[in-house]
């Protein structure tokens, strides 16, 4: 006598149902430790990209035709909202404009804290690598840096810190 095997596999339907639980299973659990997880690197994340942008100012001044140069402009300082061009703001140079824009960021959940730069006064890029602002009437001292402090609700600070005279940049967390 001899005995009947039977095999068996998963059907569609049964197949589905687990694949459905598995999705449930992450949207219950991954998707808020990532949301937690994003917001606490938050401002750590925008230093980096600021930072990035920064070094591409003093990359684009140098490489601007004539005296043009580049600017960062604080359009928001709550979310932090910039914009990077080339040219100078035509209240600061009167023979120049701003020109390009070269980029264009927004920041939701970080805030930039009181500082030197602020909506008030663009960052000026200069085509031998330094930079400067003007506030209250007097320009800034070259020999400086300037410090931007980032902050988010879930996270701690970040800064970045730009040396006036030479153009590096830093990030710090």
């Amino acid at each position: 006598m001899t005995a009947k095997r039977t095999e068996r596999g998963a059907t569609v339907v049964e197949m589905t149902i687990v694949a459905v639980l598995l999705l449930v299973l992450v949207g219950a659990f991954g998707v808020p430790g990532y949301k937690s997880y994003a917001a606490s690197r938050a401002s750590a994340d925008a230093a980096s990209v600021l930072a990035s942008d920064l070094a591409f100012l003093v990359r684009a001044a140098q490489n601007s035709p004539g005296d043009e140069g580049a600017t960062l402009v604080i359009e928001s300082m709550a979310p932090l909202h910039y914009r990077g061009y080339v040219g100078r703001p035509k209240q600061l140079d009167p023979s120049a404009k701003l020109e390009t824009l070269l980029f264009d960021r927004t920041f939701s959940g970080v805030t930039l804290g009181e500082g030197s730069i602020d909506t008030s006064t663009p960052l000026l890029f200069a085509n031998n690598g330094s930079a400067q602002y003007e506030s209250a009437g007097a320009v800034s001292a070259q020999h400086a840096t300037v410090q931007f402090l980032l902050s988010a609700p879930a996270g701690k600070p970040a800064t970045v810190e730009l040396d006036l005279f030479t153009g590096a940049v830093q990030t710090g967390d």
